[in-house]
């Protein structure tokens, strides 16, 4: 009798301790709604931010979607190749957020509002290598303008991520 007592007690924590594990193991692939991206300090016009980079195609897809929440100094600058038009929107996204489009060299050409769920494209009006995503109103909050300069990333392979005085 004790015997199956004690084995019903261990069969119920190794059960546990399974649910657990399975549960983590969810949160890691499917993520939580939550930072999953690189995180990186940057400058936009001398203020301080924290930053998570969509440099791959699939976190470019993703971006925010599905966040409830962004800090009041964080965003998402997305990182492309080369310079060319970019065209965002807010299908499945909760949050409302400004956008700003970023050339090559640091320059802020043009910043959008953009609201939650909303299938509008925003697209940049000339070629562009950045876009930096912020709650909606940080820039117009903190003075930042079309033609401020931004600190911005240079990366040479996933491996290898520098901030770079542009």
């Amino acid at each position: 009798m004790e015997m199956n007592r004690r084995c019903g007690y261990f069969s119920l924590v190794i059960l546990f301790i399974c649910m657990v594990l399975i549960y983590a193991g969810i949160r890691e692939i499917w993520g939580d709604g939550q930072k999953r991206n690189k995180v990186m300090p940057i400058s936009v016009a001398g203020i301080a931010l924290e930053v998570e980079l969509a440099t791959t195609p699939e976190d470019q897809i993703l971006g925010l979607m599905y966040r409830d929440h962004l800090g009041d100094n964080e965003g998402m600058l997305f990182i492309f190749p080369t310079e060319k038009e970019l065209s965002f929107w807010m299908k499945d996204t909760h949050i409302p957020l400004s956008l700003a489009f970023i050339k090559e060299d640091g320059r802020i050409v043009q910043i959008e509002s953009m609201k939650p769920y909303s299938l509008d494209t925003h697209v940049s009006r000339e070629k562009v290598k950045y876009a930096l995503e912020m709650k909606e109103g940080w820039f117009t909050m903190h003075k930042v303008k079309e033609g401020d300069r931004i600190k911005v990333p240079r990366i040479t392979d996933d491996k290898n991520i520098n901030v770079k005085e542009r």
